[in-house]
């Protein structure tokens, strides 16, 4: 039975490898498909990554202004349900992709929690054509170029991230570690201590137990003494009353 797990295990361990990578390359695959804008649809690329739409989105902003010094912000677009995350650089020149003047349009969504998809399309004479692998194919080639170099610059920046989150996590892994490993120490100190002193309080009672039959004892003792003293006094007494009357 042992063997047969091996052997079943052995088969299955390199399908599951190469089904993990086979996952993490198509996220990172750029493909073409089409946005619904003012209830047509228009072509456009889009591409998974790893992470949050707030990660890819903000990583998109800073690579299109570090590439190619355009800057994209938020506002709506019409046409798309007035979505206040739809990002757009309007009017732009996009030398690498077209001598025209580009409307860039980008929408950031998450299809999982672990992952994010970006769309990206775009429009020229001010909105009128749409670049479309058909139509205008060199223009569309040019930003399927684009967004392939952002999704590879994207990968290396997301594990960056990563690593950085693990180490922060491992330090204060340590630093919990390090005050727990104290505080069982000091806690271990004091029931050694606490245990001496009950130990201590326990000898104590004893005596204390001890002393007070003792002193009862006694205290049983000084009553009958009392008690004759008094009679002998009183006799005493008795006697010097009567010398005094003779």
């Amino acid at each position: 039975m042992k063997t047969l797990f091996s052997r079943v295990l052995f088969l299955v361990l390199p399908l599951a490898t190469l089904a993990a990578t086979d996952a993490t390359a198509q996220v990172y695959d750029v493909h073409t498909s089409t946005v619904n804008v003012d209830k047509r649809e228009r072509p456009a690329l889009k591409v998974q990554v790893e992470g949050s739409a707030k990660e890819a989105r903000d990583f998109w902003q800073q690579f299109l202004k570090d590439s190619y010094n355009i800057k994209i912000k938020s506002g709506g677009v019409l046409g798309l349900g007035g979505n206040k995350d739809v990002m757009l650089a309007k009017q732009t020149p996009v030398s690498s992709v077209s001598g025209k003047l580009l409307d860039l349009y980008t929408n950031v969504v998450a299809p999982t929690d672990s992952t994010a998809e970006v769309q990206v399309f775009a429009a020229f004479d001010n909105g009128t054509t749409w670049l479309d692998p058909d139509k205008t194919p060199s223009e569309f080639a040019a930003l399927r170029t684009m967004v392939q170099s952002f999704a590879k610059e994207y990968r290396p920046h997301h594990y960056k991230l990563e690593v950085e989150a693990a180490e922060k996590q491992l330090v204060e892994a340590e630093k919990e570690k390090a005050r727990l490993d104290k505080e069982i120490k000091g806690l271990a100190a004091d029931t050694v201590s606490n245990l001496a002193r009950i130990q201590q309080l326990r000898e104590q009672n004893v005596q204390h137990a001890a002393k007070i039959k003792e002193d009862q004892q006694k205290l049983t003792q000084n009553a009958t003494e009392t008690e004759r003293r008094k009679i002998l006094v009183q006799r005493r007494r008795d006697r010097l009353s009567a010398l005094d009357r003779k």
